[in-house]
């Protein structure tokens, strides 16, 4: 910036931040908590997601992105690649806008870790799940209230069903596909936001707390891009903008998204026993559905968002 614009760093500095202060004002107005309507995604789609997720409100993954910090918190900040990092958690709805954003948190804490922090805050950073709605989450969290799970240790990501090439031969695995389908959601607006805004994948020299700002300023900036342009206008602007930079830029659809944590064991206490049994019933009735109608390949196709 110093070389573009012509002047000194700090002067780069002073505006950079002044800019970031002005965009995170618009917070409340751009971060708005997801609507309890069933959305048309799951409406128009009642092969697949209507009338079994029709509670569902969006997805909720963690995904890690590079940190600047002093050589003494690297420890806390190494994450399971080896690499320093934030971690971040965030909510999206089945829109890809961003509903809640949770960064600041060290490389070496774990979603559910961090799920399980944030549902306890209190104030603006509690993430809080309208009663009788769910979050799709995959393995590295827990089943519970408010939170639907895959099954662990049945097929679930959507690449080993294209590899497979096979149909779901039980209640589980037909569960697991379209789960995985719906939650896809996350990955694709963890993908554009990366995409869009460079900086996301750079160890950005700022002082953390700045860094912990820029992740904010871009979700903001991603969430209003999307009132002015459609999901397919914004793929469509980002898959020229990745051809114009070339193949060393680009960033594949789940490259951004981290491995999963380590699967986290159901669990047959409290809340968790709900959680199951809901999964359960989603399950029994998909798998009754589609028992009685023709079976085709309806279930074969695997692009991401459903």
């Amino acid at each position: 910036m110093k070389l573009h614009f012509g002047h000194s760093g700090e002067t780069a500095s002073r505006y950079l931040n002044k800019v970031l202060h002005a965009i995170l004002k618009l917070y409340p107005v751009l971060l708005t908590p997801p609507s309890t309507t069933t959305h048309e995604k799951t409406l128009n789609n009642p092969r697949s997601y209507y009338p079994y997720f029709k509670d569902c409100i969006g997805a909720i993954d963690g995904s890690h992105e590079p940190a600047w910090v002093p050589v003494a918190d690297h420890c806390k900040f190494r994450d399971r690649k080896g690499l320093i990092s934030q971690n971040i958690l965030a909510a999206c709805d089945h829109g890809r806008r961003f509903t809640y954003i949770l960064s600041s948190r060290e490389g070496s804490a774990s979603d559910s870790r961090i799920l399980e922090d944030v549902i306890h805050r209190q104030g603006d950073s509690k993430l809080v799940v309208p009663t009788g709605k769910f979050y799709l989450v995959d393995a590295g969290f827990a089943n519970r209230t408010g939170f639907l799970r895959s099954y662990c240790n049945v097929r679930y990501h959507l690449k080993e069903w294209k590899n497979s090439n096979l149909s779901p031969t039980n209640k589980q695995e037909l569960f697991n596909l379209r789960h995985s389908k719906l939650r896809s959601v996350i990955e694709r607006a963890f993908s554009n936001l990366k995409l869009r805004f460079k900086i996301l994948k750079a160890q950005a020299e700022y002082p953390f707390r700045t860094q912990v700002k820029i992740v904010q300023a871009c979700v903001l900036l991603h969430n209003h891009i999307l009132t002015q342009h459609s999901i397919e206008e914004e793929d469509e602007w980002l898959d020229a903008d990745e051809r114009a930079a070339g193949p060393s830029s680009s960033v594949q659809p789940n490259q951004q998204i981290d491995d999963d944590d380590d699967e986290v064991e159901d669990n047959y206490s409290g809340e968790a026993l709900n959680a199951n049994q809901l999964r359960e019933e989603i399950a029994d009735n998909m798998w009754a559905d589609w028992m009685t109608c023709d079976m085709d390949d309806e279930e074969t196709s695997t692009s991401a968002d459903g």
